[in-house]
């Protein structure tokens, strides 16, 4: 909820009157309304409000109301990896896009808007909407890990589609962006963890072993370094069909699908499991 008393208190604490504040942006009467009745204004009058203050909507919100959609959105990451897009879809279902004021919450949402469409709805027009909608907007320029999901995102369009080109395009732009990402958090990591290992993925079925490697051993290193264990386990796969084609040893392919077992039955990931059991 926004706690319109911290608004007003900081309006006048910088000296600004309601005229002066909603100069081309709103009506007074708008300001007014909102100020002392309540009566919230669309969320682009409310941005522009705040920016004339030099705050984020999101300072003006409860902490307990950021929190809780904060939450929802990281819950909804753990059900991507686990590949459990029924439960993406439930817990999206109970976050209103139009309430959303944080800018990460905003992008974050509709990367898992894309996700969703892609893999559940296989509906790939609307996926490439949500995931150019991130590209398109000024936030994913100051949001890099957002701006290197909705790359990522585009890829696998275009990998389903059988566009190699296309996608490899995709790709290739994320390997000169990924440097010097900030992991400040568990979901930056986890988010840049889906990134190498996705990117090893397609660059495994793709018969590009020396690059595939290279990024999932960059993701497995980040998995011990950091102790995360969500990506270890397909990344340990995709490491063991890579040894595979490559007519690696049988050792250490064995070596590779028992470490993923192993993590993916922690993960409780029973649809990577099932992939384990048919390889080995």
């Amino acid at each position: 909820m926004i706690n319109i008393n911290k608004f007003v208190s900081i309006r006048k604490k910088l000296g600004l009157s309601q005229t002066e504040l909603c100069n081309g942006i709103c009506t007074q009467s708008t300001l007014s309304k909102f100020e002392n009745n309540g009566r919230i204004p669309s969320l682009k009058i409310l941005n522009s409000l705040c920016d004339r203050m030099n705050i984020n909507v999101a300072d003006i919100m409860d902490v307990d109301s950021n929190k809780k959609t904060s939450h929802k959105l990281f819950e909804a990451d753990f059900a991507v990896i686990q590949l459990d897009f029924p439960k993406v879809a439930q817990i999206l279902s109970s976050v209103n896009k139009d309430e959303l004021v944080r800018q990460e919450d905003i992008l974050h949402y509709y990367y898992l808007r894309g996700l969703l469409a892609l893999n559940l709805d296989h509906a790939k027009t609307d996926a490439l909407y949500y995931f150019n909608s991130i590209l398109d907007a000024n936030l994913s320029k100051r949001n890099k890990i957002y701006y290197l999901l909705a790359l990522k995102g585009c890829s696998q369009v275009y990998d389903l589609q059988d566009d190699v080109h296309k996608a490899r395009h995709y790709y290739d732009i994320i390997l000169s962006s990924i440097s010097n990402v900030p992991l400040e958090d568990e979901d930056s990591l986890l988010q840049f963890l889906s990134i190498l290992c996705n990117g090893g993925e397609f660059y495994g079925r793709n018969d590009d072993y020396e690059q595939s490697d290279k990024l999932l051993n960059m993701g497995y290193d980040l998995c011990k370094k950091r102790h995360v264990i969500y990506f270890a386990a397909r990344i340990l796969y995709q490491l063991a069909q890579n040894n595979i084609a490559e007519n690696g040893s049988p050792q250490k392919t064995a070596q590779y699908l028992n470490d993923s077992a192993a993590f993916a039955r922690l993960n409780n990931n029973h649809v990577l499991l099932e992939k384990i059991n048919k390889l080995a």
